[in-house]
């Protein structure tokens, strides 16, 4: 009974541990996107889920060779958006727009957003702002 206690501690002190120290913590967007470089991309929206810790937007965009490839847009958390006067109504699935951003490091069809230019021209702010988390 009692290397059962001393189980179950151990168990919750680990926990305790893992929780601390990185399955909640904040990471760096540097760590994932490249930020010495920039990418703009043009396509139709698919999808955006207004979500924390980042928003992410799906859309399609025609490759070079014509072929249709989905982009992963993510965005600084969905109330921070929020708070910069973001809607749901600015980005409907299948309105077109233009996403400039920072690529993904390791090659794939992702964008950390740094301005979102909707059709009728309106640019919206999609990055972290100085000192923002």
């Amino acid at each position: 009974m009692m290397a059962g206690k001393h189980m179950m501690a151990a168990m919750a002190a680990a926990g305790s541990i893992l929780y601390a120290t990185g399955s909640h913590a904040h990471h760096s967007v540097a760590v994932g996107f490249d930020m010495e470089r920039r990418v703009t991309v043009t396509g139709n929206i698919v999808d955006m889920e207004w979500i924390n810790p980042h928003a992410r937007m799906f859309f399609e965009v025609e490759g070079e060779n014509g072929d249709t490839q989905t982009w992963i847009i993510s965005f600084t958390s969905a109330n921070n958006l929020f708070r910069r006067g973001w809607r749901s109504t600015h980005l409907p699935v299948g309105a077109t727009i233009t996403v400039s951003g920072f690529p993904a490091r390791d090659g794939s069809n992702e964008l950390y957003a740094g301005e979102t230019r909707l059709a009728d021209g309106t640019i919206l702010f999609g990055g972290n702002a100085p000192g923002e988390r």
